[in-house]
């Protein structure tokens, strides 16, 4: 709330933002008194009053949608794309509704209804943005919703035998992006965004980003996915020697975008019968660190995810089929050894 200022004649006033008019010019309104503090008094029931007047109007739509637009300048352009698609595609059972009178027994029927036809994990994305632009709006109102349980999946990393099929049938372009997804844990728009400038002394400094703008353009970011995301990571020889040399500005690797990458991927996995994605290789890269018995703060720093994360562990981190069979090995002739 502005402060009040003392007026010539000693009174004190107080302006209040009120509304732009169509001319873009800003209204507020006055509030003055024979003091300080019942100048701001006034000025702070008016507002109040302001905003009561201004929910009591508000939709479900206006609030995720005045949420989003609040966001944009300080999430990501691809987190922001992931709101806007689950804004056209998914509240419009409730997008009428006014948000001082929606109820938890509505929540709860709409989050129910998606139940029966998403899965668990998109059900808790659809509803947490609901109720991040509710809580913005309303941040002392309380909803009980119960949401569909999660069921813990427990994936499996690529094999390296996998990993070896698609690098070995790989052109010379994809060969680079599957050496340094496997084998550095960059992600498709790091390398994307990689110049020749980056590898020095056989280290990878990771530090830009080719991401996709609000518009859907490719742009170039300065920083990647985040502060953790900004590394050096030492490369196996074999790899700085496939990279190859090049002028400082030059990109390390030809596709026009990070989409290229993921189609030329998707046509060779498809070719070859290996059900990945291209960012499991990132997930081979973690298993294999953990199967080295690499430190998760080194494994953390080299691949680019937050100390301490529990994502790298929990998501990152999956079993390799065949060195659970080794182990599994071990284990029985240990046992056997015992008896």
């Amino acid at each position: 709330m502005p402060t009040a200022k003392k007026l010539p004649s000693g009174a004190w006033n107080v302006r209040v933002y009120s509304y732009t008019d169509r001319h873009g010019k800003k209204i507020y309104e006055s509030f003055t008194a024979s003091t300080k503090k019942e100048a701001e008094l006034k000025a702070a029931e008016w507002s109040n009053k302001k905003t009561a007047r201004v929910l009591s109007d508000l939709t479900v739509s206006d609030a995720i949608k005045g949420y989003i637009d609040a966001k944009r300048g300080v999430l990501s352009p691809s987190t922001i794309r992931g709101y806007d698609r689950m804004y056209r595609n998914n509240y419009e059972p409730i997008l009428s509704k006014r948000i001082k009178k929606i109820t938890t027994e509505e929540l709860q029927i709409f989050v129910s209804d998606l139940a029966g036809s998403m899965s668990p994990k998109t059900v808790s994305n659809v509803y947490g943005l609901l109720s991040s632009a509710l809580n913005f709006y309303m941040p002392d109102a309380i909803y009980r919703v119960s949401l569909p349980r999660k069921m813990k999946k427990r994936d499996t990393s690529p094999s390296g035998e996998d990993v070896q099929r698609l690098f070995k049938a790989a052109s010379p372009e994809l060969k680079k992006c599957i050496a340094l997804s496997a084998y550095a844990s960059c992600r498709r728009g790091e390398i994307a965004a990689l110049t020749f400038s980056d590898l020095q002394g056989g280290v990878l400094s990771i530090s830009k980003d080719i991401i996709q703008s609000d518009d859907n353009k490719w742009i170039l970011k300065p920083i990647p996915k985040s502060d953790a995301s900004i590394r050096k990571t030492p490369l196996p020889d074999k790899v700085i020697e496939l990279l190859g040399t090049g002028e400082p500005d030059e990109r390390i690797v030809k596709y026009a975008n990070p989409g290229s990458i993921t189609e030329c991927f998707t046509k060779l996995r498809n070719r070859l019968n290996i059900n990945i994605r291209f960012h499991d290789l990132r997930h081979f890269y973690a298993s294999i660190g953990a199967v080295l018995g690499i430190p998760d703060n080194y494994l953390s720093d080299f691949g680019g995810w937050r100390r301490g994360s529990s994502i790298m562990k929990e998501v990152y981190q999956n079993n390799i089929v065949q060195m659970s069979e080794v182990y599994a090995h071990k284990m029985k002739k240990y046992f056997d050894g015992l008896l």
